[in-house]
């Protein structure tokens, strides 16, 4: 199977999480306005034999950080006072809830990597960040990324109107610039670049997710050969870049959960029957585990929604391997 990266570029704000199965919805949905119902049914019903595996969308060259067994208890060095001690704790503490870590960086750790040393490199990239940061003129950064929040009211569908009380609700969109509104997904499978680029060129043309009408999730995408060095590799551990559900075949699990509350979209996304899917538990990327064989982790669940057994839920991990020490 080929190994690729699609790297991202958001063109206006992102009101629906790049996930990997929410991805692979709007892939379908273009498999089929390109080359029709058919074409899609076809490919879905070769997918267990063959799976097309998605990590979520990425920042620029970065991975999720991956969750370890946790390191012995922290003691104080030899001389250190409890002041001194307590702040290292307490930086720490932050360190340990990064979402990502570079590409070099897991590189480098892959080999044998720990708590300790995941910790130690993480302490040394902030003590750069902090060097840079005063060789810079002090002036306020604008913020590359920014999450804007915006009020919406119920409406009546019977008067019209919106009610007088207890309507108001908020929903969230995420606004990139510069070099934050560049994002990467790695694809593994037997799909060629050029069918896969098609693919997203026709997501990124109708956007992605929510309020797609209004310009939200418009992007364009370049798809080269992943970077060798992420595959070609062995270890006793697998890092998940993922949203997706734990199998028998992932042993000795660490994982965070996201629940899914998924929505149906395209030609489904109205009409009389609801386009709600069933909630799904599902690992945030960054999980690891111990492969029992050789994949695919994760499943491509069917049953995701009361109406509609044909929708299909991709809960496929797209794993990296390293060596946990």
């Amino acid at each position: 199977m080929s190994a690729h990266r699609i790297r991202l570029r958001l063109h206006g704000p992102l009101a629906t999480p790049l996930h990997s199965g929410t991805l692979f919805g709007h892939l379908c949905w273009a498999k089929r306005l390109r080359e029709g119902e058919a074409a899609l049914v076809a490919w879905l019903a070769a997918l267990p034999e063959a799976p097309l595996l998605l990590s979520d969308a990425l920042p620029h060259d970065r991975l999720p950080r991956p969750l370890l067994q946790p390191g012995d208890r922290p003691e104080p060095a030899a001389g250190e006072s409890r002041q001194v001690f307590l702040q290292r704790l307490q930086q720490d503490k932050q360190l340990r809830k990064t979402a990502f870590i570079p590409v070099a960086d897991f590189l480098g750790l892959r080999a044998g990597m720990g708590e300790a040393g995941l910790l130690a490199r993480l302490r040394q990239r902030a003590a750069e960040r902090e060097r840079a940061d005063r060789a810079r003129p002090r002036r306020r950064p604008r913020p590359l990324s920014l999450a804007v929040r915006q009020a919406h009211n119920t409406i009546d569908r019977t008067t019209g109107t919106t009610p007088e009380t207890g309507g108001l609700y908020f929903m969230d969109e995420e606004w990139r610039r510069d070099e934050a509104a560049e994002l990467d997904v790695y694809a593994v499978g037997e799909i060629p670049s050029e069918e896969l680029r098609a693919l997203f060129d026709t997501v990124g043309e109708f956007g992605f997710g929510r309020d797609a009408n209004l310009g939200r999730g418009r992007l364009t995408a370049t798809v080269e050969p992943a970077d060798p060095r992420l595959f070609a590799c062995d270890g006793n551990r697998r890092l998940s870049l993922s949203h997706g559900v734990v199998t028998a075949n992932m042993a000795a699990p660490f994982y965070k959960l996201h629940t899914h509350y998924g929505k149906l979209g395209g030609l489904y996304a109205g009409g009389e029957r609801s386009p709600f899917k069933h909630p799904l538990l599902l690992t945030r990327p960054g999980a690891t585990f111990s492969p029992a064989d050789a994949g695919p982790f994760g499943s491509l669940l069917a049953g995701v929604h009361p109406h509609h057994p044909e929708i299909r839920q991709n809960a496929w991990h797209l794993c990296l391997p390293f060596t946990a020490v």
